[in-house]
């Protein structure tokens, strides 16, 4: 078959994703570094909508690529409406991430091409990383069996109290040039929800730049 180093997946990635610009919300210090260790074995990552999983695990993919470290991220709420062979011949990479896991629950076809790549997986070398949005226990009993011998970690929501830090590091790091008191307004007139806020923000760094625009409180109010 096709080398899968040269395949190009008909799913999008964000290239600019990087865990340097992953807020990690309070808890999770030890889930980024095990992410980043490539010693650190094969990971089955849990968190609730809106969390970051799917960022984290594509900015994984973009900071470890290198011409000898060769990598795949495949969303499996896409890969779904595909066939599993997709996942022929991944086991020759450095490392492979599978999203949104629970996609796939109770499709058997796909579930046992998952089972099948865990093993090849295990006997190649490469590494694997699983998230998942919830406790699957629909899973067939031999894929739950393997998904359990991997090394879990719970990703967390910012909380309450780290949300201006957040605001902040991520606006940082998208370059928005939003400030202290344009930030408190939001948290208190917006929803707290960080992917939400995150979209909004992007949302008003559009505005600014279209109008020409310092980003201020009034030119806030006319996007709520």
């Amino acid at each position: 078959m096709t080398n899968p180093k040269q395949l190009i997946f008909p799913f999008s990635i964000d290239k600019k994703s990087s865990i340097k610009k992953f807020f990690v919300a309070e808890g999770c210090e030890n889930l980024v570094a095990a992410i980043q260790d490539n010693k650190a074995g094969d990971i089955f990552l849990l968190g609730g909508e809106g969390v970051g999983k799917s960022y984290l695990l594509q900015a994984t993919c973009n900071d470890l690529s290198s011409s000898s470290f060769t990598t795949a991220y495949i969303p499996l709420a896409e890969a779904i409406k595909l066939k599993p062979m997709l996942l022929d011949g991944l086991e020759s990479l450095n490392l492979v991430c599978l999203d949104d896991l629970d996609a796939i629950a109770a499709n058997k076809d796909w579930e046992v091409a998952c089972f099948n790549l865990i093993n090849r997986c295990n006997e190649s070398g490469c590494r694997l990383i699983f998230s998942c949005s919830k406790d699957e226990k629909n899973f067939f009993p031999d894929l739950l069996s393997r998904l359990k011998k991997m090394t879990s970690y719970i990703l967390r929501s910012v909380q309450d109290a780290q949300l201006n830090n957040a605001i902040k590091a991520i606006a940082l790091n998208l370059r928005i040039p939003i400030e202290e008191k344009e930030i408190n307004f939001l948290l208190n007139t917006h929803t707290r929800d960080l992917a939400t806020l995150i979209n909004f923000i992007k949302k008003i760094d559009d505005h600014s730049m279209g109008s020409k625009r310092k980003i201020t409180i009034p030119l806030i109010k006319e996007l709520l």
